[in-house]
């Protein structure tokens, strides 16, 4: 109720279905699919080197994606997979998508 009666623009109908939307939980109609290993939503890594500070050291370039840096990479961040980040668990997104 607080967060209707703050907003400028509310609209119960509008709103009601955009939480859902956005909590992937009602009627989905641009089937919205975010890709965290793309960079786009956070592109400076700032978030990342953040809350995952193991990963803190590795160009923006592979930030997103340290299973694709070479090992010379990797090495030079401190990180070795398996050991001081974890190893992907998903290895086919596109494959687990269609399931």
């Amino acid at each position: 109720r607080w967060f209707h009666e703050t907003l400028v623009d509310q609209d119960l109908a509008i709103n009601s279905m955009m939480w859902q939307n956005a909590g992937k939980c009602g009627v989905d109609q641009w089937n919205f699919i975010l890709d965290p290993t793309s960079g786009f939503q956070d592109p400076g890594g700032s978030y990342v080197r953040r809350w995952v500070p193991e990963l803190a050291n590795l160009p923006n370039r592979y930030l997103h994606k340290p299973w694709e840096a070479p090992d010379k990479v990797l090495r030079k961040a401190n990180i070795e997979l398996s050991t001081t980040y974890p190893e992907r668990i998903v290895l086919d997104l596109e494959e687990a998508r269609s399931k």
